[in-house]
């Protein structure tokens, strides 16, 4: 008796623990993320943005994605590297007012997406 009471509270620690760090993780990053996406909305406004600064955007994605894939599912993913490979598409050939958009939607998706997982009354119900 006493040994799965023991389990059942040790189960529950592990699930609220992981828990725990899955929230402070995505949203951690998708705060990071969603700083550069404005940094780079700033530049493309002014129209001082370039290709490389939104290279650098991607290739922070690139490197956080990999860890995200265990959180979230492909979908949200991919739909960030859609927008983001179509918004580098506009910084490189120059079309600000066309990349304006594309970074604007990435901007709402990095707020959105972790929001989608976290632990609130509106995901569970």
């Amino acid at each position: 008796m006493v040994k799965t009471i023991v389990s059942i509270f040790i189960s529950l620690a592990l699930i609220v623990g992981i828990s725990a760090y899955e929230i402070y993780s995505v949203g951690s990053t998708f705060r990071t993320f969603s700083e550069a996406l404005a940094s780079l909305y700033d530049k493309t406004e002014a129209q001082t943005a370039t290709y490389e600064d939104g290279c650098a955007v991607r290739t922070f994605w690139k490197e956080k994605k990999r860890t995200l894939h265990i959180w979230i599912p492909h979908t949200s993913i991919e739909n960030v590297d859609y927008q983001l490979n179509e918004a580098l598409g506009y910084l490189y050939e120059q079309k600000y007012d066309d990349a304006l958009p594309k970074i604007e939607v990435l901007i709402q998706m990095s707020e959105k997406i972790p929001a989608s997982y976290a632990f609130s009354f509106e995901n569970i119900f």
